[in-house]
């Protein structure tokens, strides 16, 4: 015969709730830093192959620059 369980008292704590706002967090961190990432990749796609000259940049750089690890 099984037992029911009514309630697992521990999932109630505090600690699992503030666990569940830092996951909350950093999800939405993930998704605004994906989404500024896009949107830089998105500027640089615009550039036409004169201005990436007269920047002194190439369409290989743009991954770099989207990253924040471009270096001259």
């Amino acid at each position: 015969m099984a037992t029911v369980i009514q309630g697992i008292p521990a999932l109630h704590t505090p600690q699992i709730r503030t666990g569940f706002r830092l996951i909350g967090a950093a999800v939405a961190a993930f998704f605004a830093e994906r989404a500024r990432r896009a949107a830089i990749l998105r500027e640089l796609n615009r550039l036409d192959d004169r201005d990436l000259r007269d920047l002194g940049l190439s369409s290989y750089d743009f991954k770099a620059i989207a990253n924040g690890s471009f270096q001259r």
